[in-house]
């Protein structure tokens, strides 16, 4: 889905209706505002309530195919 929405003279800027609905947002709710450099895209997502909670597990896809304890004892093996 792709929208327009447009800065007025004070800054302000509406979501549209549609991507609140989307979203699931509601009056309220935080939303976190970020600019990506590297891809010179502005970025808007819902603060979670628990940043904890909302990044567990993140990246677990990374380590499916991996013995964890295999892993770390290798790690430890190359400091010494």
């Amino acid at each position: 889905m792709s929208l327009v929405s447009r800065i007025d003279d004070n800054s302000y800027t509406k979501i549209p209706e549609a991507i609140i609905k989307q979203a699931g947002l509601k009056p309220g709710d935080d939303i976190i505002w970020f600019y990506d450099e590297k891809a010179k895209q502005i970025v808007l997502m819902e603060k979670p309530e628990d940043f904890s909670k909302a990044l567990r597990g993140l990246g677990k896809e990374l380590w499916s195919n991996t013995d964890i304890d295999k892993y770390i004892e290798e790690e430890r093996n190359s400091w010494k």
